[in-house]
């Protein structure tokens, strides 16, 4: 029996070996590695060394040393299934079936792309060509054209085909990795006429391309579509030539185009990396997280790109990675410019670069003139839920920021932030997700707090009658990911004609997105609620009505301390008082609990 081996790729792709080791051993930063003592020998001095780059770990004391499986197999001898098992449940990862002993070989495919990129290389480089004159025009190299293995496909039908033919790949193979495409008269080749990039995993291995056309030839871009190997959310353009560059500088540049990747490189600046033709995904985020934390976003300044940049913060936070925005002077994109100007002017523009919020308030500004007072408050109520997503220290910077630009004090603005509107009802009526929550991080204060939320969904998808409750005691999900679980649970009930007690989970997990349902997912296998529904209810109940009240200690908190910054004697003794009044409540909840 054993897993299929492009699973087991993707695996370690989404989980990070620090992350499962730090929760068994205290780990300490050190260079570019994290130290630790060694769980499988004695020691006193650290000689256990994790590196979260290349996701594996080395004890230079015993000599142990391996990937996140093998950590695991080790240190809860397990078997090699059982120890995937156990990350795919922890993680919420879906495991496929057993594939009965048989694993594919991928490394063929890796082999026939490579053949297909040094066929390309050939046709760019032999001879003259529209496509090397077109890469010349462009300013690179022929230096940058062999680091990077451009290539040219010629304007054939069957150029590439006869080729791969005569090397022994089966139609059907090409066909697989989109190399060839099949017709009424069998196979031809896909990409025609255009210039080759050939597409890198982070350890060298050729798993796509992306073709652009010659002349006005659509689409303008062609990529290869996604394959046994080739899993576009799981893999960055140019990673493999530039992560190590990322490392030591600490953050990477990340643009739209492979040309704005190539002249970046070729000025210099190479720490830089693009997506492959789609919005930046999770998956993406966690792998830049591996070589840095800081990350600056450089898209184009049209509707399009300032969409992309919004999506791209909103991702990258979701990771817990610094997002800042450059935008690049007279609306050029980081190709035009560095040619133009070149690498220090555009590293310039780099350390002014805006930090991701500040970016988002300034987006939401268009389409206000702000000479009137609607347009102030408008504007106003716009942003509270963006300073909602932010730690208490950078709501107080934006919130000042806002207090001085717009003349308002700042106790209003931070009792909007805690107190204002825009607070989403607890039972949604459909299960489409709005522009406010779409990707939208998570508030929730702690782990459990979010256990708390899916306890009470877990509940209500075997008794829906406390979708009901949920609105009669006021319960108000505050984590996204719960909200979307909640829509569409309430889709369903309202789907129903005649009323249901329980739901499929295999519905609810239908209604939701790929991220969302592994989430739940996970939930669902380790929450267990016992044979007394009710007694369950009532403790998550008291447990969220404490949660509350300690969240309003914290806004009082920070509104006394902002009254008393303002000189308000007045405003911090009443506040003081209703500071009193919660903390009783907080004891009389905890003890009526208790009793």
């Amino acid at each position: 029996m054993a897993f299929d081996n492009r699973f087991i790729d993707e695996l370690k792709m989404n989980i990070n070996i620090v992350d499962v080791v730090g929760k068994e051993v205290s780990l300490k930063k050190s260079g570019s590695n994290h130290k630790g003592l060694c769980p499988f020998h004695s020691e006193k001095t650290p000689s256990f060394m994790v590196n979260e780059e290349k996701q594996i770990f080395n004890c230079f004391g015993c000599g142990e040393k391996g990937d996140v499986i093998r950590f695991v197999q080790r240190f809860y001898n397990l078997s090699f299934m059982d120890a995937v098992d156990k990350l795919c449940e922890e993680y919420g990862i879906k495991r496929p079936d057993y594939s009965g002993g048989k694993r594919i070989d991928y490394d063929k495919y890796y082999e026939i792309n490579a053949k297909a990129a040094r066929f390309f290389y050939k046709n760019l480089t032999g001879g003259p060509n529209v496509g090397y004159s077109y890469l010349k025009g462009r300013g690179l190299t022929d230096h940058t054209i062999a680091s990077f293995g451009l290539g040219y496909a010629p304007d054939s039908w069957n150029a590439l085909t006869n080729h791969l033919r005569k090397e022994r790949i089966s139609d059907a193979d090409m066909v697989k990795l989109g190399l060839a495409s099949e017709g009424k008269k069998g196979i031809y080749d896909k990409f025609r006429d255009r210039v080759m990039f050939p597409i890198f995993s982070t350890n060298g291995k050729v798993i796509g391309f992306g073709g652009r056309a010659i002349g006005d030839v659509k689409p303008k871009y062609l990529n290869s579509p996604e394959s046994e190997i080739f899993l576009k959310k799981n893999n960055l353009y140019a990673l493999n030539f530039t992560k190590k560059d990322i490392s030591e500088r600490d953050h990477v540049i990340m643009v739209e185009g492979y040309m704005d990747v190539i002249s970046l490189f070729q000025s210099g600046v190479r720490n830089v990396a693009a997506s492959l033709g789609t919005a930046l995904t999770d998956n993406q985020a966690k792998l830049i997280s591996r070589y840095t934390k800081n990350v600056v976003l450089s898209y184009d300044s049209d509707n399009a790109g300032i969409k992309a940049a919004l999506r791209g913060i909103s991702i990258m936070k979701g990771q817990n990675l610094n997002v800042k925005v450059l935008t690049v002077e007279d609306g050029k994109d980081p190709d035009e410019f560095v040619k133009k100007h070149g690498r220090e002017a555009f590293e310039r523009l780099v350390k002014k670069a805006v930090p991701g919020t500040e970016f988002r308030l300034n987006a939401l500004k268009v389409g206000y003139s702000f000479d009137n007072d609607t347009d102030v408050l408008d504007y106003i109520n716009r942003v509270v839920p963006v300073l909602r997503d932010l730690n208490p220290v950078e709501q107080n910077i934006y919130i000042k920021k806002l207090s001085d630009e717009f003349g308002l004090s700042e106790s209003s603005i931070t009792a909007e932030v805690h107190t204002g509107g825009g607070v989403q009802s607890a039972r949604p009526k459909t299960a489409s997700t709005t522009a406010n929550n779409i990707r939208k991080r998570d508030t929730v204060s702690d782990d459990r707090d979010i256990r708390l939320e899916m306890s009470l969904l877990i509940l209500a998808v075997n008794n829906t009658r406390y979708l009901k409750c949920f609105e009669d005691d006021s319960i108000v999900f505050r984590s996204g990911r719960s909200r979307n679980i909640l829509a569409a649970m309430n889709q369903l009930c309202d789907d129903a004609e005649n009323g249901i007690h329980s739901i499929d989970l295999n519905k609810i997990f239908a209604l939701l997105d790929p991220d969302d349902e592994e989430y739940f997912r996970k939930f669902t296998k380790i929450i267990k609620i016992g044979p007394d529904d009710e007694a369950f209810y009532h403790e998550c109940r008291t447990a969220y009505k404490i949660n509350a009240l300690k969240d309003k200690r914290l806004e009082l908190l920070q509104r006394i301390s902002v009254s008393e910054k303002m000189g308000s004697s007045k405003e911090t003794a009443e506040l003081g008082m209703q500071l009193v009044e919660i903390n009783n409540l907080i004891k009389e909840t905890m003890e009526d609990n208790n009793a």
